[in-house]
């Protein structure tokens, strides 16, 4: 005799009274005078000591003894929603390459979405990122807010869902309503805003920053802000207390409302504030940040302000980027779109990333003595842009300039065509072409010569 039952299910003493073993009988259909024994499937015997030890959703066997054949084939039920480790930890390694740092591409995945978010707005589109590190206002965040489009409930629900791509969400509560992916018009260079594809790069930049993001939006033509808070110390909480893990709150309230705001997070009561008379927007607040990545961002500044003038180069500057030297050669049309950086500390400052004069596109584009452009069509529909730039090498002098942050190729002794042994390598280890997807560069996503 097999029987299969649940942890839930009640165990019945084999010596127990009248009543017991009428249930017995009744649930199990095991004689009266018939030994057995309850068993995992692994065949350790359940008794009082392991009962109590027993997690819900085991499955237990009911034996004559502990070693008995299985007469017949059993089933047994198993979970297998991923570990929250899948989502806290999943930027560890996604942002780093040899000699290279992780923040400026965890920072871009956030500018991303609010790309996404302003990509329809009529009038100018701002994105800023505040480094909120004075404590006076409470503990460090980092925050990055857009005047896009906002998110519904529903549309905030969407983003918690780890790989939830935009081809398969359901934005609406009603079956009716819901949203079919449209690919954008072509426009020069691609810069259609329509990068925020697959359901990862904003929860995994929230993680790899910090230890809890707190989404707080408004959608057009809607009365209320929704709040969503996802935070390792939650998950930790609720796995100990054998919770489901993947579930949570919304919290619905009217702008300006800061009431559930803690002491500990003062900074927030002015970020709330402000919300008052907006018409939509997104604010991802992210607290928990490590103190090497707030040393970073501090002494740092430049550098990584630098490279993110570098990924957004023709979304800032326009499809024919920053040509400082030669008016005639600038973009015709240029994007209203301003990415700020705020740094609120002592002393504190702001940026425009289009303040930025040397990140890489802009010193490619202005030290190239020649250019040539072409255009491929792809089997499937796309378009590949490229530029091919000429910097020749000119009176023993390398006109590609250099990217500090990028490691530089050695010197070989017997290089025959630098005889002087001093040629200035410039390219160093980077590759011949960089790759932009959507007007947006992807670092270290490259096409080697």
């Amino acid at each position: 005799m097999v029987t299969e039952i649940s942890a839930e299910a009640p165990v019945l003493d084999r010596r127990g009274d009248q009543s017991d073993e009428a249930a017995r009988k009744k649930e199990f259909a095991v004689p009266s005078d018939q030994r057995f024994v309850l068993v995992t499937t692994d065949r350790t015997v359940v008794n009082d000591g392991k009962y109590k030890e027993l997690q819900d959703g085991s499955t237990l066997y009911l034996l004559q003894n502990k070693d008995q054949v299985l007469p017949v084939a059993t089933e047994e039920n198993i979970n297998f929603v991923p570990h929250y480790n899948t989502l806290i930890e999943s930027g560890t390694f996604e942002y780093f390459a040899e000699g290279q740092k992780s923040l400026p591409c965890a920072l871009a995945e956030l500018v991303d979405n609010a790309l996404s978010a302003t990509a329809k707005n009529t009038e100018g589109r701002t994105i800023e990122i505040q480094l909120l590190f004075d404590r006076t206002f409470g503990k460090p965040a980092v925050v990055v807010l857009d005047n896009g489009c906002g998110m519904t409930s529903k549309q905030l629900n969407n983003w918690a869902v780890y790989r939830l791509s935009k081809f398969m969400r359901e934005n609406s509560t009603f079956e009716s309503e819901r949203d079919t992916y449209v690919r954008p018009e072509p426009v020069p260079r691609s810069l259609n805003s329509d990068i925020s594809y697959f359901g990862v790069g904003g929860k995994q930049a929230a993680f790899h920053i910090g230890d809890s993001v707190r989404m707080i939006t408004k959608p057009i033509n809607s009365p209320d802000v929704h709040e969503l808070v996802l935070s390792k110390e939650e998950f930790q909480k609720k796995e100990q207390n054998k919770e489901d893990v993947f579930k949570g709150t919304i919290l619905n309230r009217k702008p300006g409302d800061y009431s559930h705001v803690t002491s500990s997070e003062r900074f927030l009561q002015e970020v709330i504030k402000e919300e008052t008379g907006k018409d939509s927007f997104t604010a991802v607040v992210i607290t928990g940040v490590c103190p090497e990545h707030i040393k970073y961002l501090k002494q740092d500044f430049s550098e990584w302000t630098r490279q993110l003038a570098h990924i957004y180069h023709y979304y800032i500057h326009g499809a024919n980027g920053n040509h400082k030297t030669d008016n005639s050669l600038r973009s015709n049309v240029i994007p209203q779109i301003d990415i700020l950086v705020t740094l609120r500390d002592k002393p504190s400052y702001s940026m425009n990333l289009r303040k930025v004069e040397d990140d890489m596109q802009t010193l490619y584009i202005n030290s190239a003595v020649d250019t040539f452009e072409f255009k491929v069509k792809t089997s499937e529909g796309g378009t590949v842009d490229g530029v091919l730039r000429y910097h020749p090498f000119l009176y023993d002098k390398e006109t590609y300039p250099k990217d500090l942050n990028v490691l530089q190729a050695p010197v070989e002794e017997d290089d025959d065509e630098n005889e002087s042994g001093t040629m200035n390598q410039a390219r160093g280890k980077r590759d011949i072409f960089e790759c932009f997807w959507n007007g947006r560069l992807i670092p270290y996503t490259t096409v080697s010569e």
